[in-house]
């Protein structure tokens, strides 16, 4: 049986200190970080999760993509600070690898029960990027039930020159692997992550997750990931945001599963769209994490996006 423990401390006796509460080797102002709950690990189960803005009336959850943490989401987090942030460690990666085999359906069940037991009215808003946009999507398929809608990014079957790229997922692993020890220089040049945001922590967790058998248990669940799969999702009718990144994504999959999605939909699965940010790699938070917060408030309050979001219709 899983059991949460909290740290959290209130607001006042954290102020009385120095307005600042501790994120790792990172501060950030007592308004926009209030607490932090974790999964108690002792009994193997549970997911590393951090809790922030408790107070604030709806919940979103935000997950990350292969071998990253849920550092990875720090700069996007301080722009959403009048949402309930639920932030966990993905299966298999940093204060979650006890926690396995890796695959989108054991991620989802976990999440599922975090939202469960620490979403306000036990629903939330889905936010995954890549890797966790796949998640989100399972969690969708699999607990309709404790989902508000999804913003998820990069995240549509992967067409054949991704296949390519990854039937030899060792291979591939191996690449990555030099990537991650060459040069910082050539590591964000090659990676789009803009210079302002590189964090060294999450780099360390990053190259920590980097393993071949992670690597491949990802590829493999994203590989599996196909139409029919998207169309189940639709099937529950939730409304989703499909957005892909125009440098480095598969934009027409992203238009074809956006039409499909509304297609399945029978009321606000009807609302479901896709968008291209045109200048956007595929870590694009890592990017631009204040465009990719404002589009997250966009979409969960139902107003328009910002103009960057360009909407991927159907082709005439």
């Amino acid at each position: 049986m899983r059991r949460a423990t909290s740290s959290a401390t209130t607001l006042s006796s954290w102020r009385s200190r120095d307005d600042t509460l501790p994120i790792g080797a990172r501060t950030m102002s007592a308004s926009s970080w209030t607490a932090t709950s974790v999964i108690d690990t002792s009994n193997q189960e549970g997911l590393f999760f951090s809790s922030l803005n408790p107070l604030a009336p709806i919940t979103i959850v935000m997950l990350h993509v292969l071998m990253s943490s849920h550092l990875e989401w720090s700069h996007c987090w301080p722009q959403l600070s009048e949402y309930h942030l639920l932030i966990p460690d993905l299966p298999q990666h940093s204060r979650s690898r006890h926690v396995g085999p890796f695959s989108f359906a054991l991620a989802a069940d976990l999440i599922a029960d975090i939202i469960r037991e620490h979403a306000h009215d036990g629903r939330a808003h889905l936010v995954g990027l890549s890797t966790g946009g796949y998640v989100a999507m399972e969690l969708i398929r699999r607990h309709p039930d404790i989902v508000l809608s999804a913003f998820v990014s990069n995240a549509v079957p992967v067409n054949d020159l991704w296949k390519s790229l990854n039937s030899q997922p060792r291979l591939a692993h191996l690449g990555l692997s030099v990537l991650l020890h060459s040069p910082r220089s050539l590591l964000f040049k090659a990676t789009g992550w803009a210079p302002e945001f590189q964090n060294d922590e999450l780099l360390k967790e990053i190259k920590r997750n980097n393993t071949s058998r992670l690597y491949e248990a990802g590829s493999r669940e994203t590989g599996n990931w196909s139409r029919e799969d998207m169309a189940e999702v639709g099937k529950k009718d939730k409304r989703v945001a499909l957005v892909t990144g125009g440098k480095q994504d598969n934009v027409e999959g992203t238009r074809e599963m956006g039409q499909l999605l509304q297609l399945m939909g029978s009321n606000e699965g009807k609302q479901s769209r896709a968008f291209i940010v045109r200048d956007a790699i595929h870590a694009w938070n890592l990017q631009y994490p204040q465009l990719f917060a404002r589009g997250v408030r966009a979409w969960i309050e139902k107003t328009p996006l910002p103009q960057a979001f360009e909407p991927l219709e159907p082709p005439e």
